[in-house]
């Protein structure tokens, strides 16, 4: 007879499955919310523009750590309203689900407000225009301890402190307080850009970083946040297609930054991240920017009502089309067709616009005369290269390896003034000029770095630079790296301007900024973490950059030579610091091949 083995009764043990303690649930939806600081501000003045605030006040301390306030003049809001309002899903946005699709306001989700307060010691205090006195709700980890009534305007203000308190673990992800200052004035910029009407003002420990009174139109809120340098060169324009409108606010190319940072997107007056925009942008500038650089751009695009998604990101920094397609070609023709006007097309002498394409505009430069390049090469060409010219042999540049794979090529000329056309055994070599020179320039600059520190000349009068607000987090994260090649900032009274004390000796006057400011947006987008000799060498590679030929610049017989024997001393040689080849080698049977002949 078989005995059955004894089934256990399953009713008796414990589920593995259960319910989160609301504690825990409201952390967790917090971590979708709250990244940062700047988070916190963004959802907390998206609230006061939802209030139909015309002034924001916005105070940070340590970075937003320690504190976030925000005060406004909003319509407030009833003790009712107020507790709803702590409460997660609770919204007066939407009513079904339809309304996801013809948003005219900036908070839906009714999350923003409890995840805030579950992950600090929270207040609020709000008064609606007919009431007496205003209430007052402080509450600690998301659980209220306390409500009264209070003497205050009309309006609304919250005050965050402590900022993730009680998640420890999540705290030690946030940056130095001089970099979450940068990111809060960022998304108050942000917030401001597509507010123009509203007034705003930013505090950070008691010092004003933005004071923006209201302005007419998104042109004066525009070249009022740019700054003064950059307002003057902005040019502006408007283009509708298919119905999708566009607003446009576009700098020159040679504003041009190595990430795409400066290219800032709106929709429906949210700033989104979408990369088939930002290639939009890109392709509507064409070959007027540098492949590997990125336009400086504000972009404003409204599409139909119904057709934008804002529901696809927790933070709602991204969106989704109905017909992206549309949207996207509306975006590169309204660019191409603002920059076919600019006037900064036509600043050098004897240029006139002309289209490449039927959606970019190039500006073709004339011949630059050889005595241009001398004076503008010769004096770091001396040195970097080695010295092309008798009179100006640098006895510290290394000797280029004697039968050298370079050094025996046969020179042909150059191509679009930007490829070297070489003649080697059975095959055509073409060299990219501007990245053979920086290739020499970097290694150089590297082994001098190595065995004398900084090379650094001092300024005699400082000159003044207004920064965005993360470059100014950069200067502060990263002073001592800067200084480790050359570069001395520090910041100025008046909010973002710094002074510039003193720059590398080997770039050239016009160079010393653009290459600082490139150097302040790398550093705002590189880790902590990173070693400093990366750092270093990273930098040095963007020195390396700006003090070389470049694409279009003319080359005599004698500085082709020169550049090309002088690459056979330095390791790598094959590709610049920054990764891209030098050469390309066509074998002469593949040039065969393609004419038929084998």
């Amino acid at each position: 007879m078989e005995v059955l083995a004894a089934v256990p009764d399953e009713s008796q043990r414990a589920p593995r499955i259960r319910i989160l303690p609301s504690e825990l649930a409201d952390q967790i939806a917090a971590g979708e919310v709250v990244e940062r600081p700047a988070s916190v501000v963004k959802e907390l003045v998206e609230n006061a523009l939802d209030a139909g605030a015309t002034r924001i006040d916005v105070e940070v301390e340590g970075g937003g750590r320690r504190l976030v306030r925000v005060v406004d003049d909003g319509c407030g809001m009833t003790l009712v309203e107020a507790r709803l309002a702590l409460r997660r899903h609770a919204t007066s946005k939407l009513a079904e689900l339809a309304d996801l699709f013809r948003l005219e306001t900036m908070g839906f989700r009714g999350e923003a407000l409890p995840s805030i307060a579950a992950v600090s010691r929270f207040s609020l205090t709000t008064r609606t225009p007919w009431a007496t006195a205003a209430w007052r709700l402080e509450l600690e980890g998301g659980v209220e301890r306390d409500a009264r009534q209070v003497g205050a305007a009309v309006g609304t203000q919250v005050e965050v402190r402590d900022l993730l308190w009680n998640v420890p673990a999540r705290l030690k992800f946030l940056k130095a307080e001089p970099t979450e200052a940068s990111h809060v004035t960022e998304a108050v910029l942000r917030l401001a850009l597509a507010h123009p009407s509203v007034g705003f003002r930013l505090r950070h420990g008691g010092r004003v970083a933005v004071d923006l009174p209201p302005h007419a139109g998104a042109g004066e809120r525009v070249r009022a946040v740019v700054g003064r340098r950059l307002a003057g060169r902005l040019c502006d324009g408007e283009a509708a297609e298919s119905g999708v409108q566009v607003r446009l606010f576009l700098a020159p190319p040679d504003e041009a930054q190595t990430t795409s940072r400066g290219v800032q997107l709106f929709v429906g007056r949210r700033f989104v991240r979408d990369r088939s925009l930002l290639h939009a942008v890109a392709m509507g500038y064409g070959e007027l920017v540098p492949h590997g650089r990125y336009p400086t751009a504000i972009v404003f695009v409204d599409p139909p009502e119904g057709t934008v998604d804002v529901n696809v990101h927790p933070q709602k920094v991204e969106v989704r089309f109905a017909r992206p397609q549309e949207v996207i070609a509306a975006v590169r023709h309204g660019v191409a067709r603002v920059l076919a006007g600019a006037p900064w097309l036509a600043e050098r002498p004897g240029t006139t616009p002309s289209p490449v394409s039927m959606y970019a505009v190039a500006s073709p430069s004339p011949p630059m005369a050889l005595s241009d390049i001398a004076m503008k090469y010769a004096d770091r060409q001396a040195e970097l290269l080695g010295g092309y010219r008798p009179t100006t042999a640098a006895p510290s540049a290394p000797a280029p390896a004697a039968g050298g794979f370079f050094g025996r090529l046969s020179y042909l000329g150059q191509l679009d003034r930007t490829y070297l056309l070489c003649e080697a055994a059975g095959e055509l070599v073409l060299i990219d000029q501007h990245a053979a020179h920086e290739r020499i320039a970097f290694q150089r600059l590297r082994e001098a770095h190595a065995t004398s520190g900084p090379r650094t000349q001092r300024l005699l009068f400082p000159r003044t630079l207004e920064l965005q607000a993360r470059q100014a987090g950069a200067a502060a994260d990263h002073a001592a790296a800067l200084a480790a090649i050359g570069f001395e900032l520090e910041p100025f009274a008046a909010s973002g301007l710094h002074l510039l004390r003193a720059s590398p000796v080997d770039l050239a006057e016009t160079e010393v900024v653009p290459t600082l400011l490139d150097l302040l947006t790398d550093l705002a987008e590189t880790e902590a973490s990173r070693a400093v000799g990366d750092r270093v060498d990273a930098m040095l590679a963007t020195v390396a950059c700006h003090s070389v030929v470049r694409a279009g610049d003319v080359l005599s017989v004698a500085e082709a030579e020169a550049l090309l024997s002088a690459m056979d001393a330095v390791d790598y040689r094959a590709h610049c610091p920054h990764g891209r080849p030098v050469l390309l080698r066509i074998s002469v049977a593949e040039i065969a091949r393609r004419f038929g002949r084998s």
